[in-house]
């Protein structure tokens, strides 16, 4: 059989679909997608401004239970100064790591969702992103 597959979205479990996107998009600088109306109540998309794959919040009154097995990977030029607007926005910082010759923070969004402030993996890509005042 002949077909085509691609990752579309990835998932982001949520408690409160609206501050989800208050955070996440600040977070991203995404832009909320509209979903189907019937699914509003439980879906919310977001476009990221550089990429084709969404980021999609789920609604969902499960607690969390362990760590997570995938995480976002947020890249910057300035990991202090990220991780103080990410907090601005309702983060929290979990775990500094210093390994590898890798200097990074865990941290975790408001529903506890883990996700790593590291440096500059691709500069070439960063250095076409907007600057975050």
């Amino acid at each position: 059989m002949s077909h085509r597959s691609r990752l579309c979205h990835f998932v982001i479990d949520v408690h409160d679909l609206d501050r989800g996107v208050a955070f996440w998009s600040g977070a991203l600088g995404a832009a909320e997608e509209p979903v189907n109306p019937g699914s509003r109540h439980v879906y919310r998309r977001l476009r990221l401004p550089d990429s084709d794959v969404r980021v999609l919040l789920q609604a969902t009154s499960d607690p969390k239970a362990a760590k997570e097995r995938m995480h976002l990977d947020i890249e910057t030029d300035d990991v202090p100064a990220e991780v103080q607007r990410l907090e601005a926005l309702g983060a929290v910082r979990w775990d500094h790591q210093q390994e590898r010759g890798y200097d990074f923070w865990v941290l975790r969004d408001p529903f506890d969702n883990e996700f790593c402030v590291l440096q500059a993996e691709f500069p070439d890509q960063l250095a076409r992103r907007p600057v975050w005042d």
